[in-house]
């Protein structure tokens, strides 16, 4: 017996699978597997310090920065280090860099360890220089990924590449800057997608910036019983220096609404950069996802031009002092794309036999007049509870279908997929027939139990 395969849903909203039936059994199993791997494991070493980061009081917080600095030297900076000081400024020139950038949060949404690397690739290796001998305009790629850990405890590698232009407003040494960038993130585990549209300013006083998020995928199955998206929509935020360490910024969002209380969303944040490798950020958002935030970062360049002496203690900084060297820093990253934030929705068990998610099939591709016809049914996800549905062989396709009451008994079998499970398998009795002198074809329908 030669088998096809197909699936339908009408408005009953059931799916098919069809088989032939022949004078002798046959066998066929399948198996199939999925590759694995993590391009980003080597951050995995770091990460490791969640557990002593995790730990209560002051003590718990000295040996997990303590932890983070022993991995951060053993890891990064033994194998970068060589490729982007003697390498990178060696191709692409000296405003090749490597930002990496390790932080931790108490509590909120991405609690614990989470890890940045980001690679900034300059393109115009004799960007223009202006009277002064500042440079005038930056052209570069950027490509990096983020780990971090979800509300639900799982854990997310988002990877970012992209290209950013920036130029100087004017042509003194302390000149205003604007930029375009355009970042595509992609998830690792769940396959998400978006771009990242945006331009940004920085000046003598603060910046700016206006991004418009764009999803590229659908729903994909996330937690169990849950499936989850990309959220889209645009943000516009602003930053204003207080000092040279104490940074105020406020961002207003308007978000797609699928899965949000409030589509539209207001951020609030302060940070403090007492040194420049390390940073302590707060944060408070009202509407879409309301909630607080405090974040620990220690944020080391690789690369870059050359220092003159290493970076020095800074405390509160200086009270309205420009700090127009590192907020117009042309070459920095583009900010704002580190996580690919999603927005999930409870998954219907209803919606999944309408939107044809629930796939049926037949375990053999020929089965005997009189044999037992195996069935799986699949879903893509597990649920949190149990799934019922209800199974009926039926005439297949071609020109010689099944005849029910002669190959076959026309009536309901029941099949349930276990919460926690993404299948299950039913045997059915096919009816001996001793006149049928060619194949026949069955087909099998899913619906939902009543």
């Amino acid at each position: 017996m030669k088998s096809s395969h197909r699936t339908s849903f009408a408005a009953a909203a059931f799916v098919v699978a069809s088989a032939s039936i022949i004078g002798s059994p046959a066998h066929g199993e399948s198996d199939s597997s999925f590759p694995t791997g993590d391009a980003a494991s080597w951050l995995g070493r770091a990460m490791n310090c969640g557990s002593a980061l995790e730990g209560s009081g002051w003590e718990a917080a000295s040996n997990g920065l303590h932890c983070l600095s022993g991995e951060l030297g053993g890891v990064v900076m033994d194998g970068l280090a060589l490729v982007a000081e003697e390498q990178g400024r060696r191709v692409f020139g000296e405003n090749f860099r490597i930002v990496h950038r390790l932080s931790w949060s108490p509590y909120g949404d991405g609690s614990g360890v989470a890890g940045n690397l980001d690679a900034i690739v300059p393109l115009n290796f004799t960007a223009g220089l202006s009277e002064t001998g500042a440079e005038e305009n930056a052209l570069f790629l950027q490509q990096g990924f983020t780990r971090w850990r979800d509300r639900d405890g799982f854990r997310r590698t988002d990877a970012r590449y992209g290209a950013a232009y920036r130029f100087t407003l004017s042509d003194g040494p302390d000149a205003d800057v604007l930029g375009f960038s355009t970042v595509v993130q992609q998830n690792v585990e769940r396959g998400h997608g978006r771009l990242v549209t945006g331009l940004d300013y920085a000046g003598r006083r603060g910046g700016g910036w206006l991004q418009h998020f764009t999803p590229v995928t659908d729903w994909r199955p996330g937690r169990r019983g849950y499936e989850e998206r990309p959220v889209g929509g645009t943000e516009l935020g602003a930053r204003l220096d207080v000092t040279t360490t104490i940074v105020a910024d406020a961002a207003v969002a308007r978000w797609q609404g699928d899965g949000f209380e409030s589509a539209s969303e207001t951020r609030l944040g302060l940070a403090w950069r007492p040194h420049p490798w390390l940073s302590l950020r707060t944060a408070w958002r009202f509407g879409a996802e309301e909630g607080g935030s405090a974040r620990l970062a220690l944020n080391i360049p690789l690369g870059g031009a050359p220092r003159t002496q290493p970076p020095r203690w800074e405390g509160l900084g200086v009270l309205g002092a420009a700090a127009a060297a590192a907020s117009a820093d042309m070459w920095r990253p583009v900010e704002n794309v580190d996580r690919l934030r999603t927005v999930e929705r409870a998954i219907s068990p209803a919606a999944l036999v309408r939107s044809g998610s629930v796939t049926v099939e037949f375990l053999h591709d020929e089965v005997a007049s009189g044999g037992d016809a195996r069935v799986r049914v699949s879903i893509p996800a597990a649920l949190s509870e149990d799934l019922h549905l209800v199974l009926r062989l039926a005439p297949g396709s071609g020109d010689n279908p099944a005849v029910a009451g002669e190959d076959f008994v026309d009536e309901p079998i029941g099949v349930t997929i276990i919460g926690g499970e993404t299948a299950a398998e039913a045997s059915v009795r096919l009816l001996r027939n001793t006149g049928m002198r060619t194949p026949r074809t069955l087909a099998v329908e899913v619906s939902l139990a009543s």
